[in-house]
């Protein structure tokens, strides 16, 4: 395993993601009104799995680029996803509705699997597979419930 520049723009990445969340959950603390303990596991399981193998590179040997085309769609898809990702966040700070919850289910989940494909990180891929079942899931019912 070789750790290089891309883990910290990886790093970096998760911390974008991060911030507004962390945000969010000081100003609402006990959000999560969803009560079926193992879709709640299966949430975190796949989003603390995701954050840490954007990070380390585990079942890869080196993270990296095939050609320079895949590094310039690399960034520019992540810079549109994270720019996306803030501004629905900016609106959901605003006021609150289903649909920005659920964009904001779907865009880090994006980034998890855009990153794992083109990285070939295949456990990434797998991890933020089962994020997006626990968030989703976790999502719908958070809502259902307010």
């Amino acid at each position: 395993m070789v750790l290089n520049l891309i883990n910290i723009i990886e790093a970096v990445i998760v911390w974008i993601i991060l911030i507004p969340e962390l945000l969010f959950s000081i100003h609402h603390p006990n959000e999560n009104k969803c009560k079926n303990k193992i879709m709640n596991f299966v949430e975190q399981l796949g989003r603390y799995s995701s954050m840490i193998l954007m990070i380390m590179p585990l079942g890869v040997w080196e993270f990296g680029f095939k050609s320079t085309e895949e590094m310039i769609i690399y960034f520019a898809a992540n810079a549109v996803l994270l720019a996306v990702y803030i501004g629905i966040w900016v609106l959901f700070f605003k006021k609150q509705s289903f649909a920005k919850a659920m964009m904001l289910a779907v865009l880090p989940v994006l980034v998890f699997a855009f990153c794992g494909i083109i990285l070939r990180h295949w456990l990434l891929v797998g991890s933020a597979g089962i994020f997006a079942l626990g968030h989703f899931y976790v999502t719908v019912k958070n809502h259902k419930e307010a």
